[in-house]
């Protein structure tokens, strides 16, 4: 492996380390030389999203994209859950447990969840 992908290894250990502090600990090897980019957002999401598991008021949701992967974490139940993607339509969806985490760019952000029970959503937005 060279130092590119190594750096990405390093990258991904170190942000999902991080991302769940104070929980467990997690380390990735991922072969390829593609950087690891961490971007950081805020949300906040419409009452459904609280009653869903999502935090009331505003939480960060960290992206980890690098060596072709896609991964969104998202504070859901008090725990730090890995989205990964799934194929969509438009924009990027991301998938984890029975949750969805569905960024539509110009469309808004989406948390939903399919299964088990009764459908639900809630509506997210960016907070600058």
């Amino acid at each position: 492996m060279g130092s590119t992908g190594l750096q990405g290894v390093v990258g991904i250990a170190v942000v999902l380390c991080s991302a769940l502090a104070g929980a467990s600990d997690l380390t990735l090897h991922l072969k390829g030389t593609d950087p690891v980019k961490r971007n950081t957002v805020q949300f906040q999401c419409d009452a459904q999203g609280a009653t869903m598991g999502l935090p009331a008021g505003t939480f960060a949701v960290e992206y980890l994209n690098g060596a072709g992967n896609h991964l969104a974490v998202v504070p859901v139940k008090g725990n730090s859950m890995i989205f990964v993607t799934v194929p969509s339509g438009s924009g990027a969806k991301y998938a984890a447990e029975e949750f969805t985490w569905w960024d539509a760019g110009g469309r808004g952000t989406t948390f939903a969840s399919d299964f088990p029970g009764p459908k639900a959503s809630s509506a997210c937005h960016v907070v600058k």
